[in-house]
């Protein structure tokens, strides 16, 4: 079997901004009277390097609040809100990537607590993405929580491909090649970016719910590694993942789903493009092209289409 080898970063950078009518001069002071699982955590950060809080405004901004995107349909005016924004507070995390991911969580944490005091929206600058609203930021890690910036393509290029649906004629399985997905924010977890490309608009969703899943093991197989202490700072995995129903299961942080119908597992092959991005695709031993191997029955059909996790989230615990 191959392998492929990638550097391992000592310090990652989670960032966070929060868009507001009204920043102090002095953001940090609106953590003091945060509540949550997280309060300890804050409090032990704030001012270090793992944690820090400034005010920016359009006059010193080194990023764009236009490029902020929506990651659903729903949060597009809380996107329109932010980009015309004019104060921000931005939260910033320098950890070591073994202090993954409690950094960036604790990182988050801060920034929901800063949108909550203010009114405010936050987002993610590493994945470009709003956040929805919430209080609290979950203490178990769950990779679905918005930490992939995983989100489908605009179905069919917009209306210009006119491939035909393969669920009405056979023909439209390789119809089109419009779509590329790749993923934004494995890389505070020192992992190199995924990509799938060259697929076929009706097969969106299993592509994208392919990078999820192994998005996922690549991570549980990471912070077994980190854990180990390696003197070296390249890592090297196999070409060839065997995934389960359970690194599915996984990404979404829940056992409450339908069993995913055979074949289980499947694999998946891995080719560098750059060290800092992986392409993912079938096994060199299947006989189709990325369609065939996304329309046909290789892969099971939870892939097919879950879009979001059908269960609801547990509610936060004591960190």
């Amino acid at each position: 079997m191959a392998t492929i080898t990638f550097p391992v970063p000592s310090t990652t950078t989670s960032r966070f901004a929060v868009a507001a009518t009204n920043i102090p001069d002095s953001p940090a002071t609106l953590l003091r009277t945060a509540e949550g699982p997280y309060l300890a955590h804050i409090a032990g950060r704030l001012g270090t390097r793992q944690l820090q809080i400034a005010r920016e405004d359009l006059t010193s901004l080194r990023w764009d609040p236009g490029q902020i995107e929506a990651a659903r349909p729903d949060d597009r005016q809380l996107a329109r809100a932010f980009n015309d924004a004019e104060q921000f507070a931005v939260v910033t995390a320098f950890a070591p990537v073994t202090d993954q991911p409690r950094s960036a969580q604790v990182a988050r944490a801060a920034a929901y607590a800063i949108a909550e005091a203010t009114g405010g929206i936050a987002a993610d600058l590493v994945t470009g993405h709003v956040l929805t609203p919430s209080t609290q930021e979950r203490t178990r890690f769950v990779l679905a929580d918005r930490w992939l910036g995983d989100v489908l393509p605009p179905f069919r290029a917009n209306g210009r491909c006119t491939a035909a649906d393969p669920a009405v004629d056979p023909e439209g399985v390789n119809g089109c090649a419009c779509l590329r997905l790749r993923t934004r924010g494995l890389r505070r977890f020192g992992l190199p970016e995924l990509q799938i490309t060259d697929v076929a608009c009706p097969h969106d969703l299993t592509a994208l719910n392919v990078l999820r899943t192994t998005a996922r093991r690549l991570l549980t197989d990471h912070w077994s590694w980190l854990a180990t202490g390696p003197a070296v700072r390249d890592r090297t995995v196999p070409d060839v993942l065997d995934l389960t129903q359970s690194d599915f299961n996984d990404f979404w942080g829940t056992t409450r789903r339908v069993p995913l119908t055979p074949p289980s597992p499947f694999q998946v092959h891995l080719s560098p493009l750059t060290s800092r991005l992986i392409t993912v695709g079938p096994p060199d031993y299947f006989e189709g092209t990325i369609n065939d191997w996304l329309w046909g029955d290789t892969l099971p059909l939870g892939l097919h289409d879950s879009q979001e996790t059908p269960a609801s989230h547990p509610l936060p615990t004591a960190a």
